[in-house]
């Protein structure tokens, strides 16, 4: 959204999120099925404090590039997933499901940690030797992998599923446990239109899937132009000869000359995570692959700068309206 309409919807969603709260604060007429205002649900859950003190500040300015400058980082997209949460429940509880938020679910800990702001953190192999002397090449599992929502009758987890989707499996009309009919894309994408009232409608099947030669279509909290780019210029550092250079090196510091594997496929043939990421640093390795992909990357970002930098934008209101529905 180029120019002042930025400006324009960003006010527009401010004032439409409190309009929401404000119909959801009335009396609810079935308390047993009703789940109450935005405050009710998100009253117990408090914005993180420093959420980036978990990530290592050294390790993330070195592996920095341009295209992370147009996405939204680890953080930010966790935010507006648990905002997701919350309108998918107050769409099923509209459609009759006594549905609440898992707000146990979908832990920030281990993305931050293991993988950093923009997940440059094993974007080269493992890059943290502190990281490798703890947890190898693995991460830890956590025990936060549930649904992050969830229907207090698990008989009607099927039925709430297709809800969510917008689609039935069974080929059959969705029951709900009010009688209406699911809204238009399932409460996934009527939660995606509380966030940005554009948010592309899911296909027939409930899924977005981009057509040959397409990118994916731009959900709130994703830049599929931003993830293309970012696949191309990985390849492009693949390539450059100062690249495999520097993959020559890492291979004699980790024993490994005689092996065609660079530091992402180390784990591959070895068992020395430690040895793989000392050497990733001493090796030149990551300054050569970063270096590399800062300069393919800048060409691309004057070549897509316009489209960059406007879906940056709504990318922008699309957090900023995530925060208002966590009443952040």
């Amino acid at each position: 959204m180029p120019g002042p309409r930025s400006a324009v919807y960003a006010v527009a969603l401010a004032l439409a999120l409190t309009a929401c709260t404000a119909q959801a604060e009335e009396p609810a007429a079935d308390p047993d099925t009703e789940q109450g205002s935005v405050e009710a649900e998100t009253g117990d859950f408090e914005e993180p404090g420093d959420p980036y003190a978990l990530t290592d500040p050294e390790l993330t300015e070195r592996l920095h590039l341009p295209l992370y400058d147009y996405g939204l980082d680890e953080y930010e997209q966790w935010t507006i997933r648990r905002a997701q949460d919350v309108l998918t429940v107050q769409c099923l509880a509209e459609l009759g499901f006594e549905a609440s938020v898992s707000w146990e679910t979908d832990s920030l800990e281990e993305l931050l940690t293991h993988f950093g702001p923009h997940h440059s953190y094993r974007r080269y192999g493992v890059s943290s030797t502190a990281l490798a002397e703890e947890y190898g090449f693995g991460i830890p599992e956590g025990d936060d992998l549930g649904n992050p929502w969830v229907v207090a009758d698990g008989s009607q987890e099927e039925a709430a599923g297709d809800a969510y989707m917008g689609y039935s499996h069974t080929g059959g009309e969705i029951e709900t446990p009010s009688g209406d009919p699911v809204p238009e894309g399932g409460c996934k994408h009527q939660a995606n239109l509380g966030l940005n009232p554009d948010s592309p409608p899911p296909g027939e099947d409930g899924y977005w899937t981009a057509g040959e030669g397409e990118l994916m279509p731009d959900t709130p909290g994703l830049h599929s132009r931003v993830d293309d780019l970012l696949g191309e210029s990985y390849l492009a550092g693949l390539e450059d000869p100062a690249v495999a250079e520097a993959n020559e090196a890492w291979k004699e510091c980790a024993g490994l000359s005689g092996y065609t594997v660079g530091p992402g496929g180390a784990s591959e043939v070895t068992g020395d995570a430690v040895l793989s990421a000392e050497c990733a640093d001493t090796s030149g390795y990551l300054d050569a692959f970063v270096t590399a992909e800062t300069r393919a990357q800048e060409a691309m970002v004057e070549e897509h700068r316009a489209e960059l930098q406007e879906r940056k934008e709504q990318l922008n209101a699309e957090l900023a309206a995530a925060r208002t529905v966590l009443g952040w």
